[in-house]
């Protein structure tokens, strides 16, 4: 959220008020177990008996057949990134800080390649064919329709070479250079270009939209009655009142609605108290602002993506339910129940992925998922031995149960 000094955010908190027009409720219920059998009821005892007969019969010299020995074996856990999902995955150029599509099946990202660390391209990828450099340098961009727009720093200068790139053809058009505007500005996510802060929206917490849709504007902080959400159209004439209300403090996220028009607006960095009455209620509320810029509650269960250690929270909605990435490994560096997660409307849940995901996009239809991935956040994952790779999975084509 772009805070009273247009680029802060401010600190979380959980998003509340009354619910306006319908209601979208994702409840918890895994597909599919992941608990050993050992673990269910009465199988400790039929374990305990099976273990004192296999004692009983190898201490008087008797061996018993191989198939009987792996029957009391305990089974192995399933692999905790098995996905009935299929996965593309591109190990030879590491991913950075910035993932995004172009249309449904371009992923744009900036990167290196692992075995030379030459300095960092600007790639575009189709799953078809290998990666296309694009441009040498950038470390950002932003994406607007088919076009990818750079704000290049000249060295030793105030300056900004503005270019955009034009897919699928790759042209490539000089935009000029630019100063940093002077005074209240800010940094468009659209555009990479800096525009003025309305004077409507000074001093106030608020949201861009996409370029002609307007603003967010959650007002002043107000600690009794939190903020009142309403939306300021582009030509900064026209309020209304979205019917969403948040408490404070909050550290707004605001993503496309999967493949409908609309936006998901939440908090990614809920506090301690907040993740402890997430899973006390099994419930927290996101709001879906539609084409009308009218809000609508969405109500997400609790479940293994509840992290009570802290650590950012995305959620994107997508074709067929809601993704949900969790960050927070476990302090020796494990994956624990960090990943990523895909909640069904009726409340079934998948696991999509176990490890550190970052930079989480979805694709324009809602179906393809692209993330950065590690699954260790130490040596063992080292980006420049290729232990940071980026993974493209396909939500709307479920494989068929074994």
């Amino acid at each position: 959220m772009h805070g009273a000094d247009g680029d802060s955010k401010q600190e979380s908190s959980p998003v509340g008020g009354a619910n306006v027009g319908r209601r979208e409720h994702w409840q918890h219920k895994s597909v599919r177990s992941h608990r050993p059998a050992s673990t269910e009821p009465g199988a400790f005892g039929m374990k305990t008996a099976l273990t004192l007969l296999l004692l009983t019969m190898t201490t008087t010299g008797c061996v018993l057949p191989l198939k009987v020995v792996q029957t009391l074996m305990p089974p192995p856990r399933p692999e905790p990134d098995t996905t009935p999902y299929p996965k593309t995955i591109l190990r030879d150029i590491v991913p950075g800080q910035r993932i995004d599509w172009i249309g449904n099946d371009t992923v744009v990202f900036a990167g290196y390649p692992v075995h030379t660390q030459a300095r960092s391209w600007l790639y575009s990828w189709n799953f078809k064919t290998p990666p296309k450099q694009l441009f040498e340098g950038p470390t950002s961009f932003c994406v607007n329709g088919n076009s990818i727009l750079l704000a290049i720093r000249e060295q030793n200068t105030n300056l900004a070479k503005g270019y955009r790139i034009t897919l699928p053809g790759k042209r490539i058009e000089y935009l000029g250079a630019k100063a940093p505007m002077e005074g209240h500005a800010y940094v468009s996510r659209y555009t990479c270009d800096s525009h003025p802060i309305p004077t409507a929206l000074h001093m106030h917490h608020w949201e861009e939209l996409r370029p002609g849709e307007g603003y967010l504007d959650f007002g002043v902080d107000d600690i009794q009655r939190g903020y009142k959400v309403t939306h300021l159209d582009a030509n900064l004439q026209r309020r209304q009142d979205t019917g969403i209300r948040v408490d404070l403090p909050i550290l707004s996220e605001i993503t496309d609605w999967r493949p409908q028009p609309g936006y998901l607006l939440y908090d990614m960095n809920l506090s301690p108290e907040e993740r402890k009455r997430w899973q006390q209620t099994n419930r927290l509320t996101l709001w879906h602002l539609d084409a009308q810029h009218q809000g609508h509650a969405v109500n997400v269960p609790a479940g293994p993506w509840v992290n009570p250690g802290g650590g950012d929270t995305l959620f994107f909605k997508a074709r067929d339910g809601l993704v949900i990435t969790t960050s927070v490994l476990n302090r020796n560096g494990s994956p624990g129940n960090a990943g990523a997660y895909l909640v069904q409307p009726d409340g079934r849940y998948e696991r999509l992925e176990t490890g550190y995901v970052s930079e989480p996009a979805l694709s324009a239809d809602g179906c393809r998922l692209a993330y950065a991935f590690q699954e260790y956040l130490d040596q063992r994952s080292l980006p420049h031995k290729g232990g940071r790779i980026l993974v493209v999975v396909n939500l709307c084509a479920r494989r068929a149960e074994p």
